[in-house]
């Protein structure tokens, strides 16, 4: 693990017990989340991961949408954050916590249907290695969901502002995107970029 991931996992275990506080998690933008799951095909049995879960914000939507005859696999890099996500969801007992890179995680070939990934992707380590590992994560048919509650000009705007170790975390521009999930094995079928959403969804090719 190189410096400044090791920097990154710090700055977010310091923000995890506040996490809802600070990104404002309330009912509104729980609102918008379940707006954007309209677009999100997950079915009853579905494997899913949740990349960079945090404390757990999309747990209970998900979950809904699998049954109790699929399974969620939250991951993130954040200690404190996996802390935080078990204990504000003690009642749920089908979620499987892993710490770690999603590049690092060695999940076997072909073990999702659906892996999400929100408001996580500027964050990655590397944007290539960890798109690649979850390409080979995906099932053949599976599909990946990036997505965030900000188009990627505010999101970058927003980034490059702070004075913390996310400043130079980058979403790609349509253009660049598109083409580092070409080279990481993905096809495009949708690419939303507006005010309050930038959603990208793929799948194996």
């Amino acid at each position: 693990m190189n410096h400044d991931t090791a920097e990154k996992i710090r700055y977010f275990d310091g923000l995890a017990p506040r996490w809802d506080e600070t990104v404002g998690n309330d009912q509104a933008r729980r609102d918008r989340i379940d707006e954007v799951f309209t677009m999100i095909d997950i079915g009853s049995g579905a494997s899913v991961l949740d990349i960079g879960c945090g404390n757990g914000v999309l747990f209970r939507t998900i979950l809904g949408r699998i049954g109790p005859g699929g399974s969620l696999v939250a991951l993130d890099p954040s200690p404190m954050m996996i802390a935080r996500a078990k204990e504000l969801h003690p009642d749920i007992k089908n979620i499987e916590y892993v710490t770690g890179l999603v590049e690092d995680a060695g999940f076997p070939d072909g073990s999702f249907d659906t892996i999400l990934c929100f408001a996580v992707l500027p964050h990655l380590a590397s944007i290539p290695k960890g798109l690649e590992a979850m390409r080979r994560a995906l099932k053949p048919a599976g599909l990946l969901y990036i997505f965030h509650l900000d188009d990627t000009a505010t999101l970058n705007r927003f980034h490059s502002g702070m004075n913390a170790p996310v400043k130079h975390d980058m979403l790609p521009e349509e253009d660049e995107l598109k083409k580092v999930l070409a080279e990481s094995g993905f096809s495009v079928d949708t690419y939303i970029d507006r005010p309050g959403l930038n959603f990208v969804r793929c799948a194996p090719c």
